[in-house]
């Protein structure tokens, strides 16, 4: 039901305000405006003293079409910070909060019949607005954030982020502003592609040189060749990458819509959580999912999986 009492289509997940805490992990989380990043949307659990002593590493997220509106992919990036992590979209609040669904194309759920608005009012979609987009820059400024937050003692992220990790990820557009910063920017150490690649949507940083560039674990997950328009973009990044431990995926019949807008992000959000556990705190039984023959994804026989420096060479499942 939506926050009207009406029945929800198929797919499409209920509206919340956004200090409504989601999320399947242990610290349910919000997405809120800080101060100093109007531009960007961040998610966080919102009991922080329920870390502990547990340090938050930081995850940079760069939306599908480049679109600048950070409340697009909630599901997924709140799915991700409920279990223990600072995400940081490009992006401020959009009018409208747009999600990606499951399995069709992108569906408006308005925030009440009061503010119900037509699709064209979300961000730069205004007819004679400003054209904006999630840029590389504007992924940068978030990165500076998080490392300013932590080192002042009048934040709330006071030494609560483990700056070890910044990890940069993004979907389509948004992928391949995510490999550009990942070869420019020498504090990211960890990349998440997400049915995108090198070079797509303009986004420098394609070329063998600058590859080599990239530091920490790559994840990169297409749909197959038929409904993903990047699955070849994919595949050649995976190819053109050998200096470090990278994981590919592509599922039959996942389109390149994935699943980011269904509730927790389904498996795109389960896949994510687990690869950042894995990586970022060296979880081994989130690795379960990724590392050795047996690896939950290669038993899963709709995935195909490839990998470079994860169990100590190059592999390979279900290759076609």
């Amino acid at each position: 039901m939506d926050s009207r009492g009406l029945p929800l289509p198929f797919g499409v997940q209920p509206y919340f305000k956004p200090d409504v805490p989601l999320g399947s992990g242990p610290y349910k989380a919000i997405m809120a405006t800080e101060p100093g990043l109007s531009a960007h949307v961040a998610y966080y659990p919102a009991d922080l003293a329920q870390l502990g002593s547990k340090k938050m590493p930081v995850v940079i997220w760069g939306n599908g079409s480049c679109l600048y509106a950070g409340n697009r992919y909630r599901q997924f990036l709140t799915e991700i910070a409920s279990h223990g992590y600072l995400t940081i979209t490009g992006g401020p609040m959009a009018a409208i909060e747009q999600e990606v669904g499951p399995q069709s194309n992108p569906v408006t759920r308005a925030q009440g019949a009061a503010d119900a608005r037509p699709p064209q009012a979300n961000a730069s979609n205004v007819q004679g607005a400003p054209q904006q987009r999630v840029t590389v820059p504007l992924l940068k400024e978030a990165v500076d954030w998080a490392i300013k937050q932590n080192g002042d003692p009048s934040s709330k992220f006071n030494n609560k982020l483990d700056l070890n990790w910044i990890v940069v990820m993004g979907h389509s557009c948004g992928g391949g502003l995510a490999v550009q910063l990942a070869t420019e920017d020498s504090r990211v150490n960890g990349l998440g592609i997400w049915y995108s690649g090198a070079g797509l949507a303009g986004a420098r940083g394609s070329d063998a040189a600058s590859l080599q560039q990239i530091k920490g674990p790559i994840l990169l997950i297409t749909g197959d060749d038929t409904n993903d328009i990047a699955y070849a973009n994919g595949k050649s990044t995976f190819e053109a990458i050998n200096h470090t431990p990278i994981f590919y995926g592509w599922q039959n019949d996942l389109q390149h819509i994935g699943t980011f807008g269904a509730k927790n992000a389904g498996e795109n959000g389960t896949i994510a959580w687990n690869w950042l556990d894995w990586t970022t705190r060296n979880d081994q039984n989130a690795a379960k999912m990724f590392k050795g023959a047996n690896c939950t994804l290669c038993k899963d026989a709709s995935w195909h999986i490839q990998k470079k420096k994860v169990d100590g060479g190059s592999s390979s499942r279900n290759r076609d």
